[in-house]
């Protein structure tokens, strides 16, 4: 058999099986061993060394710190104070909750890594809110969906993390390439959500005119989120610094939500094993997938079918342009049936020799492929947040419902991945400040 044919049933070997809804992780290792045992046996032999040296990597320790990290300060009431906040600065401008409700995901973005968190918490507080205030649901379910979206490109990103593993990419470097994307999208849904309800008051109502509130406890309501923000500034402005390591600043963030709980009386033995549960199921996931994809490629690799891949793909017309596009089509695509990290660590090191004979900047190609997730968490029929926000709202919210809700973001995503692409200074702009 050729060893085009065999590189092409590897794929749709793969696909198929994650299809029928096999784990990840089993099917790329289970995969990646049929295919040895028929067509390479000696290649069997890479197995131990993906389970031996995988997890000893240093720059794993930083992904369940960030995960801990972001666990206890969501039991913390974060998400409920800032949402307050946002109530009482800005609940009296038309849209307000739903600009509020962004908002409040980019904090929560920054403070947990990943998108289910603040996705889920902020259905949990700020649906039930903008309904009372008898805000469209569209704007309401898409404003959740958009902001908590942001979890994987707001620093400290976890994907991010990932990506600069495989990639060999500074992590800070990453984390402050996320930066000017993060909010500039972020920014995008505000004005959005802004103009929208401005023309249409009827979908984002004001608050009541009865319900005003004084300089005072707007002033208290700010004040009551700044541990949270402070934490943040110093976790990542001691990685871009230089004062710290992403592992050294991961662990100072997990004794700071430590430390921050205790003062706010949050930190019970509930709470702490949560968290503790939460940030080992996460790790041992993300390990078993980084596993997995070890296996799966170091197989791949033995077989021949790199070379096979990267020449074709070479040869494609467009020049680089063509190139990236197609890999940017590849993420979208996977996204919308795979777990972000499964992707990150499948299609980094296959996209990695090509980035490398182009000559492409990895960094500028780690955020487009972050933003590109994104995108495919939100793009129907299988985007993963979608999934998430309709577990978590009243069971007359449709998933047809959901899906309608989240197209002006999606649109709003593809224009900033869009500047992102012929303008990479959004994205190396700040990275190019620490060297």
């Amino acid at each position: 058999m050729s060893i085009e044919i065999i590189t092409a049933l590897y794929f749709l070997s793969l696909f198929f099986v994650l299809f029928l809804g096999l784990p990840v992780a089993l099917g790329l290792g289970g995969i990646a061993v049929i295919f040895a045992l028929i067509f390479e046996p000696r290649s069997l032999l890479a197995i131990p060394s993906a389970f031996h040296y995988t997890p000893w990597n240093h720059v794993l320790v930083t992904i369940p710190l960030f995960l801990f990290m972001g666990s206890l300060i969501r039991f913390s009431g974060i998400a409920e104070a800032a949402y307050d906040a946002v109530y009482k600065l800005i609940g009296h401008i038309a849209g307000g909750l739903a600009m509020g409700t962004v908002a409040v995901c980019t904090i929560f973005a920054a403070i947990t890594g990943i998108t289910p968190p603040a996705t889920i918490t902020m259905g949990q507080i700020a649906f039930p809110s903008m309904m009372k205030y008898n805000y469209d649901r569209a704007i309401a379910i898409g404003s959740i969906g958009a902001g908590g979206a942001l979890g994987a490109l707001i620093p400290p990103s976890v994907p991010f993390i990932f990506y600069g593993l495989l990639a060999k990419v500074s992590i800070g470097g990453l984390f402050l390439g996320g930066v000017l994307p993060g909010l500039m999208l972020a920014s995008f849904y505000i004005i959005y959500i802004g103009i929208r309800c401005k023309i249409q008051p009827h979908i984002g109502p004001a608050l009541p005119s009865d319900e005003k509130f004084t300089v005072r406890e707007k002033v208290i309501a700010v004040f009551n989120i700044w541990p949270f923000v402070v934490l943040i500034l110093i976790v990542l402005g001691a990685i871009w610094g230089g004062i710290a390591t992403p592992s050294e600043a991961a662990a100072f963030g997990a004794a700071g939500a430590c430390f921050i709980n205790l003062v706010y009386r949050k930190l019970t033995w509930q709470v702490l094993q949560e968290s503790l549960e939460s940030t080992l199921k996460l790790t041992g996931m993300g390990l078993w997938i980084l596993i997995g994809a070890n296996i799966y490629l170091n197989i791949f690799n033995s077989l021949g079918c790199q070379e096979i891949v990267t020449r074709l793909v070479l040869g494609m017309p467009g020049g680089e342009n063509g190139v990236l596009l197609m890999m940017m089509f590849i993420i979208l695509l996977l996204g919308m049936f795979m777990d972000d990290w499964a992707i990150i660590m499948l299609c980094t090191p296959l996209f990695l020799p090509i980035i490398n004979e182009l000559g492409i900047n990895k960094l500028w190609f780690g955020v487009l492929f972050i933003v590109n997730i994104q995108i495919a968490y939100l793009t129907p029929p299988f985007g993963f947040v979608l999934f998430w926000i309709k577990s978590i709202l009243p069971p007359d919210v449709t998933m047809g419902d959901v899906y309608k809700s989240v197209g002006p973001f999606i649109v709003l995503q593809v224009i900033g991945l869009t500047l992102i692409f012929f303008f990479p200074a959004i994205a190396l702009w700040l990275p190019s400040l620490m060297n």
